[in-house]
Parts: structure tokens; sequence; C-alpha cells
């Protein structure tokens, strides 16, 4: 009895808090009354009652209705809804076309600067003004980074002379005009690309570009605000503002020039890198003096990868040779010609036995007092997995230590040292790996 009693509490709660609780009390009313005077039960009189109730009560519901309405479209009213575009929408250019100030935010700018010449050039010669804000070119990282996201494969060095061109451009505009043209050059790769047009006046509008990864098309969405778009409106043009003042002076200053030089970063040792580098390598250039701690030290890692079929070079200089007294005086102050030679004869041994363990092992001498070791990781082969690199280290006159660096294949110097290496492994002498 106490199950039922709940069951009953549960659908009188459901049926009162239902929003449609009115319109069923009007549907079963409405019937009821049909039936009463359908079977005569009923007079007229309590039948008029009754019509003239429901009709009350149905009033009532449709007020309450209305009202719902009214609060769903006062809500849509106040939301921001922008629309999005995949091209660049007809309203835009014709505001451009008639438009006094400009900020444009992009990446190389090549072809928005062409389509819009003659409106910066009408604008410029008219007393108004325009601030255009492009990649840094002189950023090598940056360039690198940009042309990574670009849809056509396009090379660091072809976006860099896009944006220099446009650079040009705008500085002969600029001659030409006279006007108030103001460039600049971000020290950050744009995420957003912005048309701002007449931005500090009530008819101001501001086109805003998201740039996709490797987009194939147009880069979408594509959205157009004007300032009676209030909040977005704002929102973008500040940003955009933002992104100017954190924009450097084209043509750079000398300061600016000097601090975005590049410099070689240098480290005590590879650690990890080289490790994780050498235990996935399928082939392996290793240059050197003696190379002894490198041999010995990761021993069982070479046995290993012999085994699984990495071919190894290894270049040394050879200890019967005028360069080992060389290096000994330049690199080793605490060791002699006769010490050195020794090290790389025992470095010679090591690998005698690792071939003769695994095989797939090349050597040669050089006679040449090399100045830098290197290690070169799959330097010829293609697989994006895994990536060549390339580790340095630079033998100082009678100092302790080798100052340490990597570089990797995008890098300038890579194919330069590389290059140098193999030119040494050319020209030495085949060192005969015993079989036994």
């Amino acid at each position: 009895m106490a199950g039922v009693i709940g069951k009953l509490k549960t659908l009188l709660s459901r049926l009162a808090t239902n929003a449609n609780l009115d319109l069923y009390c009007l549907i079963i009313t409405a019937l009821l009354f049909t039936v009463l005077g359908g079977l005569g039960i009923s007079d007229v009189k309590t039948l008029s009652s009754a019509v003239l109730a429901l009709l009350a009560f149905l009033a009532f519901s449709q007020i309450k209705s209305r009202n719902q309405i009214s609060t769903i479209a006062r809500m849509r009213a106040g939301e921001d809804v922008v629309s999005l575009h995949m091209e660049f929408p007809e309203e835009y250019h014709a505001r451009r076309a008639r438009a006094r100030t400009f900020l444009f935010i992009g990446i190389a700018g090549s072809r928005t600067i062409q389509t819009m010449r003659q409106n910066l050039q009408r604008a410029l010669l008219a007393g108004g003004k325009a601030q255009i804000l492009l990649l840094d070119p002189t950023d090598e990282r940056l360039v690198r980074q940009a042309a990574r996201n670009h849809a056509s494969e396009v090379s660091p060095e072809r976006l860099r002379g896009r944006i220099e061109a446009s650079l040009d451009d705008l500085s002969h505009l600029r001659e030409s005009t006279g006007g108030e043209l103001e460039v600049r050059v971000s020290p950050f790769v744009p995420k957003i690309g912005f048309n701002g047009i007449d931005l500090e006046s009530r008819d101001g509008a501001i086109l805003v570009q998201h740039y996709e990864h490797r987009s194939q098309r147009e880069a979408a969405p594509i959205l157009f605000l004007e300032h009676r778009d209030g909040h977005w409106f704002d929102h973008f043009v500040a940003e955009s503002r933002r992104m100017w003042e954190d924009g450097l002076p084209w043509p750079l200053g000398h300061e600016s020039r000097l601090a975005k030089i590049p410099h070689p970063s240098f480290t005590d040792g590879f650690g990890e890198e080289l490790d994780l580098r050498l235990a996935a390598s399928r082939q392996l250039f290793v240059t050197g003096v003696a190379r002894n701690n490198l041999v010995h030290s990761r021993y069982g890692v070479l046995e290993r990868l012999l085994r699984e079929g990495c071919q190894i070079r290894i270049l040394l200089i050879d200890p019967d040779s005028p360069a080992v007294a060389v290096a000994a005086d330049r690199y080793y102050a605490e060791r002699s010609a006769a010490s050195l030679s020794e090290r790389i004869r025992h470095t010679l041994r090591l690998l005698e036995r690792l071939n003769r363990t695994a095989g797939g092992l090349t050597v040669r001498l050089t006679e040449h007092p090399l100045a830098i070791g290197i290690v070169a990781a799959d330097w010829a082969v293609p697989d994006a997995a895994t990536p060549p690199a390339l580790f340095l280290e630079y033998y100082t006159y009678q100092a302790s230590g080798e100052p340490k660096f990597t570089l990797q294949p995008e890098d300038p110097w890579f194919a330069h040292f590389l290059n140098e290496a193999t030119v040494l492994w050319d020209a030495a002498r085949p060192y005969p790996l015993s079989a036994d």
C-alpha cells in the first residue's frame, strides 16, 4: 500500500510541474462537458458557463505562451551572433574601396597588398593612414615555422622572398605618395589575419581570417564585423592593436638586427638526446681524434645496432701520422703524442673486436688533425619518423672540455659540416678490420 501511495505522489508531482499542465486540464475539462452534454446530464446554462470558463483558461494559456516566446526572443536578441564565411564577402571589398584608414596584419601579404594597392594609394594621397604588419623576414626560426604551416610546401627561402618583396612594394608606395604609411614586422607568427577599415570611426569594420594549418583552399573561417556588431568587433580590434604594438618598425634598427642574428647554443654534453638517436639509428657516421670514450662507453649499443643491420662508419686520426703530434699539442695539454697514439690504437682494437662480433663496420684513418668531431645519425635515410641529426664537438686549444652543439637538417650549417666530414672520409685510408 505504501508503494502505491508513493507512486501516486510521484505522478502528481510530475503533473504539477509539467509545462503543459494547463493544456491537459483544458482537454480533460472539454471532453468531460462534451460527454455530459451529449448524455443530457448537463443543461445548456451549465454548458455555456463551462465554455466561457474554458475560453478564459485558453486565453490564460496563450498569454503564458506569448510571454515565453518574448523571453526567448529577448535572449536571442541579446546574444552576439557572428556570421562565418568561406570567402571574402563583397561588403568587405566595397568598404575597402572607400576607406580612409587601414590596418593590415598578415604573414607575407603578397596577394592582399597587390589587390588593395589602388585603395592604399588613393587613401594615402587623400591624407589617409595605413598600418601594415608582416612577418619578420630576418628571423630564420619564424620563417621556417610559417613555411611548415603553409599548404603549398613553400620553402622558407621562397616565403622570405615574398615577404621582402611586399616590404619593398610598401617602401616604394610610401615614397611615391608621401603618405602616412607605417610598416612593422612581427616577432611572432600571426595565427589570425586582420584587415581593419576605418576602425576609429562609427563606420568601422574589420575582416578576421583564421589561418588554418596547411589549408588547401582559402583559409577559413572568415569573419566580417562592423562597429555595430558590438562585443566581437571590439574584441578583435583590441587584439589587432596588441599585435601591432608588439611589432618592430621596418626597416629594423641596428640594435634590432644585431639581436636577431642567430647564435650557436653550446652545451657541456649531449646527454639523453645522443643516446636516444643512437639507439634508433640505421646509419651512423662518427669522426674524431680517438673516440675512445664514445666507443668504450657505448660498446653494447654499437654492437646491438650492428647486429640489427645498422651501417656504421668511423673516421679517426692515423696513430702513425704526424697529425697525432699536432692534435696532442693543440687539444691535449696533459697528454703526449705517444699517449694519444695509444688511445687511438686502443679504440681500433675495440672496433676490431666489435666487427668480429657483429660485422657491418667500416673504419678509416686520416692524417688531418681534426678540429671538430661529429656523430651523424640517419643523414641519408629518408624517414620522417627518425629525422637526421648531427652532433658536433669542437676541440678547443689546450683547454679542458669540448663545446658541443646539435644541428638539424633545416639548419643552414648542417650540410656544411656533413660535407666536410664526407670529404675527409673520402680522402682517408681504409683500416683493415680483422675478420678472425
